[in-house]
């Protein structure tokens, strides 16, 4: 049982495998790595919906960052990457204050703006942070002003400049705003990661759908489960909508349902059993593996053979 759980906990990390992750994860090392070489700031930005997998590439990219020049034994041995939490409640002294939070500053974070700013400049110096990754930043443009957030933005270009500084910016589509408010910050922009929901729209898409599967499953060993059978992959599907947060979520219950069973495999039937617990959003919808195929097919508009 012990040996099932454990899946289950390393679950989130696994999915990094699958999709395009690691190539969107060389192509951010690839351009941290040309900012820093070249001595001049740039940003990248990081767009899709929510269960695309972006906060999942980020931590990647900034655990990979710091292994890497943690052990480098050039000039630019200590450099490391910061992950930052754009706050909810939005305002430029919010934003400076998450800066110093996710730069771990001891202490009360007050002060006006241009303290904080010099504190920020000192601990990128002292700490010597080179890339700051800025998640959920759709709030920073979301809940500002016209002003505040052409405030935000020449600010966040000031740090590219005179720091020479590697930014990236993730969050839903709205946080392409940032770089229209500063046209000047938008030709610093050298990466853009658009990031997408499974689908099964098309063959190609299912076919990729089943791919996620696989490699997740190479991982997982589920033998008594065939991923590459419509007839499990398209309810897994219907069940999680392409959200790779959501799926993650229904296999981890599905695991720890086969636990309760005091069973060692999982099985077909802890994917449909789980159903109800999965969202509130579905408690009134017919479980997806109880349906006749022919009709499941017709309700996500899969009308080519698989």
């Amino acid at each position: 049982m012990s040996c099932l759980k454990g899946k289950a906990e390393l679950l989130y990390s696994k999915t990094f495998d699958c999709a395009n992750n690691r190539l969107e994860l060389a192509d951010l090392l690839e351009e941290s790595q040309q900012t820093l070489s070249l001595g001049v700031g740039s940003c990248s930005v990081i767009v899709g919906d929510s269960g695309s997998g972006k906060t999942t590439l980020l931590k990647t990219f900034i655990k990979r960052f710091n292994e890497k020049y943690s052990t480098d034994v050039s000039e630019n041995k200590s450099i490391k990457a910061c992950y930052i939490r754009s706050p909810s409640n939005m305002s430029p002294l919010d934003l400076y204050r998450a800066i110093l939070v996710g730069m771990a500053e001891p202490g009360s974070i007050q002060g006006s703006e241009v303290e904080l700013r010099r504190r920020i400049a000192q601990q990128v110096k002292n700490k010597r942070y080179r890339v700051l990754v800025f998640d959920e930043f759709q709030q920073v443009v979301e809940k500002v002003g016209v002003k505040s957030a052409r405030q935000i933005a020449d600010y966040l270009k000031e740090l590219v400049d005179e720091l020479g500084l590697f930014l990236v910016f993730a969050g839903t589509s709205k946080v392409m705003n940032i770089l229209e408010i500063n046209e000047q910050f938008a030709s610093r922009c050298s990466l853009i990661i658009e990031k997408k929901l499974l689908s099964v729209s098309t063959r190609k898409n299912y076919v990729h759908f089943v791919k996620y599967l696989i490699t997740l499953n190479e991982h997982l060993k589920f033998s008594q489960i065939d991923f590459t059978n419509p007839e499990i992959s398209l309810p897994i599907f219907a069940m999680t909508k392409g959200d790779l947060r959501q799926l993650s979520m229904l296999i981890r219950k599905a695991v720890f349902y086969a636990c309760d069973k005091n069973r060692d495999e999982v099985l077909v039937k802890d994917f449909a059993a789980v159903f109800s617990s999965i969202s509130a959003s579905k408690k009134n919808q017919a479980n997806p593996f109880s349906k006749k195929f022919s009709l499941l097919k017709t309700e996500l508009g899969v009308n080519y053979e698989l």
